[in-house]
Order: structure tokens, then sequence, then C-alpha cells
């Protein structure tokens, strides 16, 4: 579950790594795994900002905001036989207003329950559980 003022790691090719989650969109308070919400990116990696093109560089610079979807949670995500599923990390993945990512690939995996209700992110994710 992810609130106010929490620091997740940025899971696709933007030079962005680190972020922190300024606004829980729908009016929520907490949001789970699958929700949006709005990110600020707090470090960006320079090896991965030289081989964007000028104008993305600028475009995720260190204190921009993006829309992110929540894609790893450390809380539990109840599938329907009963089998929970739960990461490491908090991460997530840069997408626009349409649930669509701004890059073409996410790194790490993705359950299967994102990419039947958005299939454009289980077609730029690398692994799906």
């Amino acid at each position: 579950m992810i609130q106010q003022r929490t620091r997740l790691f940025i899971t696709d090719k933007t030079s962005a790594l680190q972020g922190i989650c300024i606004k829980v969109l729908k009016g929520k308070f907490l949001a789970k795994m699958g929700d949006t919400f709005l990110l600020s990116i707090r470090s960006r990696s320079a090896k991965r900002a030289k081989l964007l093109k000028m104008r993305l560089q600028k475009k995720f610079s260190v204190g921009s905001l993006h829309r992110a979807l929540l894609v790893r949670s450390k809380f539990n995500f109840k599938r329907f036989p009963g089998l929970f599923v739960k990461f490491f990390d908090n991460s997530c993945a840069l997408v626009n207003r349409r649930v669509v990512p701004i890059s073409n690939r996410i790194y790490g995996p993705v359950l299967k329950e994102f990419c039947m209700k958005w299939p454009s992110v289980g077609c730029v994710s690398l692994c799906i559980i």
C-alpha cells in the first residue's frame, strides 16, 4: 500500500531511478497494486540518460511530475484461488492518462491480472507471473 511521501523504485526504460508519491488519484488515500498516482522523480541514472534523446532527458529530469502505475508492492496481493503474491520492493512504471506506458520496456515481473486489464502494460513487460 502506497500513500503520500512513500519512496518507490521506477522500473522502466526511462532514466528515472527513484521517485516519491505526491498524490493517489481517484479520491483514494492508499494505492494498492494496479492503482495510479502522481509521482515526483527524485533520482535518475546518468548512464541511461545518455541513451535518451535530448527532449526526453529534459522530460525526465529530477523534480518533474508524472503519472505512475503501481506494478509491485510489499503488501500482499490476493489472487482468485486464495494465493497471495508479495514482492520485496515497491515499484512503479510511468504511464500517461490512458494507462499506456511512456517507455517501451518494463523491467521485472508484472502480474497477469494487470496484463489482462491493460494489454499495453503486458506488451512492454519482460516477465509476466
